[in-house]
């Protein structure tokens, strides 16, 4: 598995880990019939709060017969509640539910490591939303083969 297929299967893990997320799907509106506000890019006149997908760098840091990958991953919350208190809440709701376990088992690569490096909260230049940032650094590496 090269290093591309790392990324986009953690990619996908991510999303799935986070969609099934009960916090996440609180926090973001998701219920029993409406999966939470996750996008790629957010519709033209989006209902907040929601988050967005921000850059996934990718490079291979493996050594002679070991595929490891490094990631690191932005993701952008924004909330128009008048405080920081609800981006707050929900960087650490999305910095639990992506544990390297949870994402293991939704990914079809294995995830060695999952660190919050930062995460920040700025006012947006439209003076009312607030913007959350949280960037992980990933570790993966191709699951292990299981042989009957």
């Amino acid at each position: 598995m090269n290093i591309s297929e790392q990324a986009e299967a953690l990619a996908k893990a991510v999303h799935i880990v986070l969609q099934a997320n009960p916090a996440v799907q609180f926090g973001l509106g998701g219920t029993a019939d409406v999966p939470p506000r996750l996008y790629d890019s957010a519709p033209e006149d989006p209902v907040y709060p929601y988050l967005t997908y921000g850059a996934l760098r990718s490079e291979d840091i493996g050594a002679d017969e070991t595929a490891l990958a490094s990631h690191q991953m932005t993701l952008h919350l924004w909330s128009r509640y008048t405080g920081r208190a609800e981006v707050m809440g929900l960087l650490g709701q999305l910095g639990h539910a992506l544990d390297p376990e949870t994402l293991t088992e939704a990914a079809n690569v294995a995830v060695r490591s999952s660190t919050a490096v930062y995460s920040d909260v700025l006012r947006a230049p439209d003076g009312r939303t607030h913007h959350g940032l949280l960037r992980l650094s990933i570790t993966t590496h191709p699951k292990e083969e299981v042989t009957p």
